[in-house]
């Protein structure tokens, strides 16, 4: 007897849903996928966080890092790449208020490193100005 979690019957389920789709009316529109957007290489992805499928995005205004929901039509006769089990034509992004791990908004330093720098700066400011005090002329 096989024993199936719950999520990954409900992956199962969301892939048939997707192909059924893309085989009985190509183009139908699936439902939306919330996750954040991965990219590799040329290839946007994202991990749908309720079922936890791994769909390829193609199209619509796509950032990796983003935490997104996408709506979109199954591309019938693609083959999906990066890991994907799905292609997705994407019809419309939104970004929703999900965070994405390992993504920062911008560039951040540590105190310590803050510290560090304003004492390399601090040396190298003293020797020019020691340095031109030998070197220039003396008044």
């Amino acid at each position: 007897m096989f024993r199936v979690s719950s999520s990954a019957a409900t992956a199962t389920a969301l892939l048939l849903a997707m192909q059924a789709a893309a085989q009985t009316n190509p183009g139908a529109p699936s439902a939306p996928l919330v996750g954040c957007v991965q990219k590799d290489g040329n290839v946007f992805t994202l991990v749908d966080e309720s079922s936890k499928t791994k769909v390829q995005l193609r199209g619509g205004n796509l950032r990796a890092g983003q935490h997104v929901e996408v709506a979109g039509a199954a591309a019938p006769n693609a083959s999906p790449a990066g890991g994907a089990v799905q292609v997705l034509d994407v019809t419309s992004v939104q970004r929703s208020g999900g965070t994405c791990p390992g993504v920062s908004s911008g560039f951040h330093l540590s105190k310590g490193h803050l510290i560090s720098i304003a004492i390399v700066g601090g040396v190298v400011v003293f020797g020019v100005v020691k340095a031109a005090g030998r070197i220039g002329p003396s008044f």
